[in-house]
């Protein structure tokens, strides 16, 4: 059976993590590699608010009347600017029977052209998700879990890659690795 995919409104991306092979989690290597990204939606515009409203109507359709976990929703106001609601998506990458792994995301980009596999996503571009909702319950209550499917890059803002050395200057007479060539 297909599972039902929603689509969110256009809106800002932040620390879009979809391109390319799954990304590890490096804070718990005991939890799986997975694809996310957050939308930050405007609580001024009218079209955000309504997708909101209308994903909490689908908490109430999978789950009825239980009872709310803490983090039912994959949403809360942005902790920088409270007239924004910040939205998390995730898609946990999983082994299959015959050993080989999920894929993550299918993008495109406006025109509906697949997407660069090495061409990241800067903060503050411009994407619209397509996703399946994946309702939990466990001992604390319910929730809901968005996991991205398909994604559209409406407008990109390059990610910028920085060298994490170019933040230091040279210090002379400090130490030097003697396995370096010089």
């Amino acid at each position: 059976m297909a599972r039902e995919l929603y689509v969110t409104p256009l809106a800002e991306a932040r620390w879009c993590k979809l391109v390319g092979p799954a990304r590890p989690n490096t804070f718990d290597p005991s939890k799986p590699d997975q694809w996310t990204v957050e939308l930050v939606l405007d609580n001024a515009d009218k079209t955000h608010a309504a997708w909101l409203v209308e994903m909490e109507d689908q908490y109430e359709t999978l789950h009825g009347q239980k009872k709310k976990h803490s983090a039912a929703f994959p949403w809360k106001a942005d902790k920088d600017d409270d007239t924004k609601t910040v939205v998390k998506f995730k898609l946990n990458q999983f082994k299959r029977k015959d050993g080989s792994v999920s894929e993550g995301p299918t993008l495109f980009d406006s025109r509906k052209n697949p997407w660069p596999a090495d061409k990241e996503i800067g903060n503050g571009s411009k994407i619209i998700v397509a996703f399946s909702i994946y309702a939990w319950e466990g001992p604390t209550g319910c929730g809901l879990t968005f996991q991205p499917l398909k994604a559209q890059v409406v407008d990109l803002v390059e990610y910028e890659r920085r060298d994490s050395a170019d933040v230091f200057g040279v210090v002379e007479g400090g130490y030097i690795d003697p396995e370096m060539p010089f």
